[in-house]
């Protein structure tokens, strides 16, 4: 018999716009990238309707964000690469594009071991998140995460950073292997070994450093692009299984903690911590009371905005919401888009209609000209 009840329990809540505080809210624009969606890319205002959209023919290869000109910098999936491991279906990439409002690729470059991040640096270039194989003395050495759980072959794939131009020419590369001790960097018990430390953000510091963020191994560094040294690490003590770390106006780092596995605690519960890098030090945090009322396992973002506020992305259960200084929340909105995975890609947690977002960002007004 069928069902008259709707059986996504996401979805039978309730979507679209949930709650907005005019007068607390910063408001603007919000983009977002259903990730299990073929491709779409859209843009709501404050009220939650739709006022701008591109579809791309490249399902999502985690996200998309506007650039200084206005135009889309699009992260799609090259369905045609190689598959390492399962879950490398998910959260590959491998197509790099610049698109203008109407959808016209502007240029586009591809590498085929991308994954979940890269970022337009200042000078123009690509900074994006890669692997490479590991020799195997090197994968001896990773320690942590579940045993026997290299890819085929006992492979373990290591990450790299590149800076890449468009004409697709590798000007600058930085190896976790080469840089991190890896016993000091070991895996969560939790995860493969197929992927150390499992990278799942980069972008540029306010000097031209680096900062990288590895999810399975709950740290977060600075890089130093002249020698590829690390300034500073942040490691469990301070985040847990961790999202979109980056630079604010300020100095210290932004980051969306989403304890999965945090120690402290039996009860997993998200939060959105700013730090002072070097020492630590924690600033200001945001969790909700009870704070498992706040959670996502995986993907999501945090963005400091112009007022003081902060709009973060929920990621696995697509709510975005602006919170105070204070902690109060002013606007949320529910994507309403829900999209699949398919059989058999990834883990569990790919499978079912979903409405996830890897981030989602805001915008003011005057950072979309062409509107």
């Amino acid at each position: 018999m069928t069902s008259t009840v709707d059986q996504n329990t996401l979805r039978r809540r309730g979507v679209g716009l949930r709650a907005h505080d005019p007068q607390r809210s910063y408001g603007g624009y919000t983009l977002y990238t259903p990730i299990a969606g073929p491709g779409e890319v859209r843009l709501v205002d404050i009220e939650g309707r739709l006022v701008h959209s591109w579809s791309s023919p490249h399902p999502p290869g985690r996200h998309a964000r506007l650039l200084p000109n206005g135009n889309l910098f699009y992260q799609g999936k090259d369905t045609s690469g190689p598959s390492l491991f399962p879950i490398w279906d998910v959260y590959h990439g491998g197509i790099l594009q610049e698109i203008a409002p109407d959808g016209t690729v502007l240029r586009e470059v591809r590498h085929p071991f991308h994954h979940h991040d890269a970022s337009v640096l200042r000078n123009g270039n690509l900074l994006l998140l890669g692997v490479e194989p590991l020799d195997p003395c090197d994968a001896a050495r990773i320690r942590g995460g579940i045993p026997g759980s290299e890819a085929a072959g006992g492979t373990i794939h290591g990450d790299v950073v590149y800076e890449l131009t468009w004409d697709g020419e590798v000007v600058w590369r930085w190896a976790a292997i080469e840089h991190l001790d890896p016993a000091e960097v070991p895996l969560n018990p939790h995860f493969a070994r197929e992927h150390w430390p499992m990278a799942n953000t980069v972008n540029e510091l306010a000097d031209g450093g680096v900062v990288v963020g590895f999810r399975s191994a709950s740290t977060t560094v600075a890089v130093d692009r002249a020698d590829g040294s690390v300034r500073w690490r942040l490691g469990p003590e301070v985040h847990s299984q961790q999202h979109y770390p980056h630079e604010l106006d300020n100095g210290n780092i932004l980051v969306f903690d989403n304890g999965t596995y945090r120690d402290t605690t039996s009860v997993p519960f998200s939060r959105v911590v700013e730090v002072e890098p070097v020492t630590g030090k924690e600033v200001w945090a945001y969790e909700d009371n009870p704070p498992q009322n706040f959670y996502s396992p995986y993907m999501s973002s945090a963005q400091r905005l112009p007022n003081g506020n902060t709009f973060i992305a929920e990621g696995s259960f697509g709510r975005l919401f602006e919170v105070t200084a204070e902690g109060d929340v002013v606007w949320e909105y529910v994507v309403p888009e829900f999209g699949s995975f398919g059989q058999g890609v990834g883990l569990e947690s790919s499978r079912g209609a979903q409405n996830s977002v890897f981030r989602a960002y805001r915008y003011a007004a005057r950072d979309i000209p062409w509107l």
